[in-house]
């Protein structure tokens, strides 16, 4: 049996979190909807793992605990943007399934701290006698800490940074696109069409398909990263094209718009482009103007795709 905290210890764990832990668990309660637990267990799995060697461990783990879950309200403060983004907090409710925040010590290869999500359960880590160091940075890649938890049972589906990136990078800014692309098409409405779920899940698929030696030629970490960003610039780039070529030509716009009837602009990741094509394509198909690219081309020469629009027509 482990021996009990010095009197000075349990002092600061009763003043400096218990006493306090219930503003935080709020503000928490504010920015997810939920409410949250603080777990941690000073007697059996804290105190052992700390370095006696430092007072500050020594005397003051109740303080410790308490700025490691500040840090992490304050992270998600910011990343749910004070509990309006409904995204992000439906996500994180949906991977911290038990609704319980714990803080360990253990021994780490590399680097003071990680933040993971075990069994439903986030887990605040510090390497073994480094407790309390780097705090505030332990919860700095908090987005893709759930994305990794959530990727083990829901691979293929789509992650947390991709779908806030389509939402902040691509459908905040659409509507306004779609009227400057109105406004070069002379007054025609056109609906840009893309779909980030299926762009994600083919570039799993096709990720999967390499060898480990060629992995690096798909970057999963951009498409996950720019989903919104890169899809955004290649609409933006067709507005671009239609400006420099079609200049508001009524016979290039009328051209355009009978070749595309359905009045949809769509953005395709594929496996492969049609022959005679590098980095990109755009063709006229299913009534609809069609841009696509590769996994391995993601996000490269987006400006372009379109540049050959007129002799499509």
């Amino acid at each position: 049996m482990a021996a009990k905290l010095p009197l000075i210890a349990r002092k600061n764990i009763r003043d400096e979190f218990e006493a306090k832990k219930g503003d935080l668990l709020e503000r928490i309660k504010e920015y997810t909807g939920e409410d949250y637990e603080f777990i941690v267990d000073f007697q059996g799995k804290v105190y052992p793992n700390i370095d006696t060697d430092q007072s500050y461990q020594v005397e003051s783990p109740g303080s410790i605990a308490f700025s490691t879950y500040e840090g992490l309200t304050d992270r998600l403060k910011s990343i749910t943007d004070e509990g309006e983004d409904e995204l992000v907090k439906n996500f994180f409710n949906e991977v911290v399934s038990s609704r319980k925040i714990d803080i360990l010590i253990e021994p780490m290869e590399s680097g003071y701290t990680a933040c993971r999500v075990r069994d439903g359960v986030l887990e605040l880590v510090y390497k073994t006698g480094n407790f309390g160091t780097n705090s505030w940075y332990l919860t700095e890649k908090l987005i893709n800490n759930l994305d990794e938890a959530y990727s083990e049972t829901n691979k293929g589906e789509l992650p947390l940074e991709a779908r806030k990136g389509w939402q902040d990078d691509f459908v905040a800014k659409k509507e306004k696109l779609e009227a400057e692309i109105s406004e070069e098409l002379l007054g025609a409405k056109f609906t840009l069409v893309a779909d980030p779920a299926a762009i994600w899940r083919l570039a799993v698929e096709e990720y999967d398909k390499l060898k480990k030696r060629d992995k690096d030629q798909i970057d999963l970490e951009s498409i996950r990263r720019n989903m919104g960003a890169a899809v955004f610039s290649y609409f933006d780039g067709f507005r671009y094209q239609i400006n420099y070529k079609f200049k508001q030509d009524d016979l290039m716009v009328e051209a355009f718009t009978e070749a595309a009837p359905s009045n949809e602009i769509r953005f395709e990741l594929v496996p492969e482009l049609s022959p005679g094509n590098s980095y990109s394509e755009a063709l006229f198909t299913d009534d609809a103007f069609v841009m696509r690219t590769t996994p391995k081309n993601w996000y490269t020469n987006s400006s372009y795709v379109c540049e050959k629009i007129d002799s499509l027509l």
